[in-house]
């Protein structure tokens, strides 16, 4: 694993447990508990509802050098949204309720379709992992 890679989660982890001490100050700490229960769980669902089947699909697209239709990319993001959720953290939950939103969600499946398209014109066939 790069140093990079290293750097930017250890910087991320710290960002977000500086953020949840000083979320628990303002509405103490059993509140900031129950509220990284409630996003849990909010993100649990959303990535049951959404998950696997659209990554499956924006795969599929990969393989066969297409750009995922814009059901797939919205699935895709929706799911990643529900990642976000279920991962504890101030700044992970406000991104994932960002992408909940139709108005912010479309910034989010812009960046995924042009992160697509570098990928397929560079040859990937994989946006994640090999099978």
């Amino acid at each position: 694993m790069s140093l990079a890679v290293v750097l930017f989660f250890a910087i991320g982890t710290l960002c977000e447990v500086y953020l949840l001490t000083l979320v628990s100050g303002y509405i103490s700490i059993m509140n900031t508990l129950s509220l990284i229960m409630f996003t849990f769980l909010v993100g649990n669902i959303i990535g049951r509802s959404w998950g696997k089947e659209y990554f499956e699909k924006m795969q599929w697209h990969l393989k066969s050098r297409s750009v995922p239709a814009d059901d797939v990319l919205n699935g895709s993001v929706m799911a990643l949204s529900g990642m976000f959720l279920v991962t504890p953290g101030v700044i992970t939950d406000v991104i994932g309720v960002l992408i909940l939103f139709p108005i912010t969600r479309s910034i989010f499946k812009d960046i995924a379709e042009s992160l697509i398209k570098r990928k397929i014109m560079n040859g990937e066939l994989y946006y994640f992992f090999k099978d």
